[in-house]
């Protein structure tokens, strides 16, 4: 017997598991690269989700805004090389955006002996959760004039 695999059966399949965070506070907390990302999600302590894509943030936003319908984001990477674009765009869309200078994020033995990309972007989204971060200055965008 074939097998069905239209997309009405996916859209099914997709619409049971839907769940609505309205009026949830959800934190992201990024690890940013030059070429992908790993984006851990926290709500109330527990993970719900921790996984690599590629640095480009419209996916981030659509996967933020789809897979998370209704919740209210607070999303935290640690200020790099990569500057402050990712911060600019999220905060253009209404998602609260903050970065932060990562020797100001606090680091438990744990944590030290098994750095990965995972663990750094989930102690960045339970951090922010529990409201252990500050904030830097993010500085304004001026356009520069060739000549002046």
């Amino acid at each position: 017997m074939k097998q069905q695999t239209s997309a009405a059966t996916e859209t099914r399949f997709k619409d049971k598991n839907i769940i609505d965070f309205t009026g949830k506070t959800l934190y992201v907390g990024i690890d940013i690269h030059q070429k992908d990302w790993q984006v851990a999600t926290v709500h109330e302590e527990l993970c719900l989700g921790n996984h690599r894509m590629s640095a480009n943030s419209r996916k981030l936003i659509e996967h933020l805004q789809s897979r998370y319908p209704g919740a209210l984001l607070k999303c935290v990477y640690e200020s790099s090389a990569w500057g402050f674009t990712l911060q600019r765009q999220l905060t253009a869309v209404g998602i609260d955006c903050i970065v932060v200078n990562a020797a100001d994020v606090s680091t438990n033995d744990k944590e030290r002996k098994r750095k990965t990309d995972k663990v750094d972007a989930l102690k960045l989204a339970r951090r922010h959760a529990s409201h252990e971060l500050r904030a830097i200055h993010i500085p304004v965008k001026t356009l520069r004039k060739k000549g002046i």
